[in-house]
């Protein structure tokens, strides 16, 4: 009870002294409304069409820290146009610009600033004024800790100052929009503060009827946001309402109740995204769920989590229809909010689903959302044509058919779903889009098969025989990346892209890869006698090498001429740094003549090549 007194008795000196510091202005304000009907009147007449009272008090009001909407709803609400208070500020923008031609952008004071500028304004008063407070913040105290009043008295006096709080910040924010939220923020909060000494100290009210109490508390300061499209307030009304029901002391916690609640607020927030276009709210509303999720995905509390998951259901359904909208309502502007709390949305929902779903439902439910997901962000583009958010939604529906794959295979056919998924969506998204770029950079997703795919090559299972599950995995994996590189190949040399061409060379080359990888490892599996399995690997190496370099030679293309000529000198490299010194020395006798007897007839076609462009000796 005492935090909440000095709580008060805080709030009380914040009011005082900005009453205090704003009595000044509001004066002035007031004298200035009496004599601008004859000003207007005149400027009717072909006057001049701004006054120089008017920016007299705007040039005040700026250097005192004042922002421009407040200045601009103030004079609206004492009975000025707003094309006279347009052309005012524009007259004092451009000759603050004139005065200064040697800046080009002008610094707005900092909040620092702005409370230093405040502080040095009749600081004697000020300070007295906090004194007299401080001293009367006491004599309260002193009088509850004495009994003066008692416990019902101490709880009525909280809600009513927190309701006259609220009502002196509905009066105040007409003219003064920050003024008046910070009443009435202050209002709602010694409202909940009361409310939690109500039921924590006396064991006053009910959890249900204090939550209700808080809530339309905060409501209040939520209508207050919609009506002066006040993002702040709309910010801490969310706060204010995410905060209850941690502060209705419950014996137990009724977590469908809680939720039913949460998704009041977010309901509630949605509607003020609706009328003041503040998405940025819908991120925060994600994030007040996410908070009061967390116990239940990581198993802190014990509950049905079956009900709680529809309740997820429901708030991604939300979350998903108010982004989507959002998104087809806002074609070309920033849409960034939106992104986040889809993205977001989906790995709240993932969350959820792997955490409390049925094992045997787990992937066709993650299967349903993922196809909402995709079809949303097809349906965006096809409107909007905008690609950032097919990107989101496409990259959540991947995630979650990875999910779902996941929760259905294990181990090297869970690897062979990932490596068939990847190159479905590469192509898909081709499809979709026509951008070879977008598609060469989708199919970066097979890093995670190829990863995935290192226990196949290590695997003991070639110790035994051919064909087993390593085997498609390394098989599915290499026509995979070749297939994509080799369908990728034609559209790339129409782009020009060189960053798109060394994808499509990366692709080629590590799908090549794997086919002699799975060429080494298979003959080493079907021979018991390793050089003969070395033997055929390397030769059909040397070429497949041989094939690359001249062919890359003959048609000028650099990139098959250095892998071919690669492939050989790896070839040679491993003959005389391995073969050499492991081989009995039949084998190495047979290596070495096949693969010398290679090298040396490419003489013979670099001599035909050559003796063609010899000049006719005739």
């Amino acid at each position: 009870m005492e935090f909440l007194i000095f709580i008060c008795g805080i709030g009380g000196i914040i009011i005082l002294i900005l009453v205090l510091n704003l009595r000044g202005r509001v004066q002035k304000l007031e004298q200035f409304a009496k004599g601008d009907a004859t000003q207007r009147t005149l400027q009717q007449q072909q006057q001049p069409a701004t006054s120089d009272s008017l920016l007299d008090y705007i040039k005040q009001q700026l250097k005192q820290g004042a922002g421009r909407e407040e200045i601009k709803n103030s004079l609206m609400a004492n009975g000025w146009q707003v094309s006279d208070i347009e052309k005012a500020f524009s007259s004092i923008t451009s000759s603050a610009q004139s005065s200064q031609p040697a800046k080009t952008e002008q610094t707005e004071p900092t909040s620092f600033d702005k409370f230093g500028e405040w502080l040095k304004e009749d600081w004697l008063m000020k300070l007295g004024a906090l004194l007299l407070l401080i001293g009367f913040a006491w004599l309260t105290t002193y009088a509850f800790l004495n009994n003066w009043i008692g416990p019902m008295g101490r709880i009525t006096l909280g809600i009513v100052a927190g309701a006259l709080f609220i009502l002196f910040g509905w009066w105040r924010i007409k003219k003064y929009i920050s003024q008046g939220g910070i009443f009435l923020v202050l209002g709602s909060t010694i409202i909940l503060l009361t409310i939690f000494s109500a039921r924590e100290i006396y064991d006053f009210f009910t959890p249900l009827s204090a939550l209700a109490v808080m809530f339309l508390s905060t409501a209040f300061v939520s209508l207050a946001s919609v009506k002066y499209n006040s993002r702040l307030l709309a910010l801490t009304s969310l706060v204010l309402a995410g905060i209850a029901p941690l502060l209705t002391n419950a014996p137990t916690t009724n977590y469908v109740g809680l939720f039913s609640y949460l998704f009041v607020v977010i309901l509630g927030t949605i509607w003020i995204v609706a009328l003041t276009g503040r998405r940025e709210l819908t991120a925060a509303a994600l994030l007040l769920i996410t908070f009061y999720s967390l116990p239940h995905l990581f198993s802190l509390v014990s509950t049905d989590t079956g009900t709680l998951l529809l309740f997820a259901y429901a708030f991604a359904a939300v979350f998903f229809l108010t982004n989507t909208a959002g998104i087809l309502k806002l074609k070309d502007k920033e849409i960034i909010p939106d992104l986040v709390t889809a993205v977001g949305n989906g790995l709240f929902l993932l969350a959820w689903i792997m955490t409390a779903a049925q094992d045997e439902w787990r992937s066709l439910i993650i299967a349903a959302w993922m196809i909402v997901f995709v079809v949303g962000a097809f349906l965006i583009f096809r409107i909007t044509q905008r690609r950032e958010p097919f990107y989101v939604y496409a990259g959540v529906g991947i995630a979650m058919l990875a999910a779902a794959t996941s929760a259905e295979l294990k181990g090297a056919t869970l690897t062979i779903a990932y490596t068939i998924e990847s190159g479905i969506i590469a192509f898909i998204v081709y499809s979709v889009l026509r951008d070879i770029r977008i598609a060469e950079r989708i199919s970066l997703l097979l890093v995670g098969p190829v990863i995935l795919s290192l226990g196949s090559i290590t695997s003991s299972a070639w110790a035994t025989n051919i064909i087993h599950k390593d085997f498609f995995v390394l098989l599915v994996l290499g026509l995979t990346l070749l297939g994509l590189g080799l369908f990728f190949l034609r559209y790339v040399h129409e782009v020009e892209d060189k960053k798109s061409q060394q994808l499509n060379t990366t692709l080629l080359i590590v799908g090549s890869i794997y086919v002699w990888l799975l060429l080494w490892l298979s003959l080493h599996a079907g021979f018991q006698n390793d050089n003969t399995a070395v033997m055929i690997s390397l030769v059909v190496y040397t070429i497949a090498g041989l094939i690359c370099y001249f062919y890359g030679f003959t048609n000028e293309k650099k990139s098959l001429l250095f892998y071919g000529g690669t492939l050989i000198g790896l070839v040679v490299a491993r003959l005389l740094l391995v073969d050499v010194w492991k081989m009995e020395l039949a084998g190495r006798i047979v290596i070495f003549f096949l693969i010398g007897a290679l090298l040396v007839s490419t003489a013979f076609l670099g001599n035909k090549k050559g003796s063609s462009n010899l000049p006719d000796h005739t």
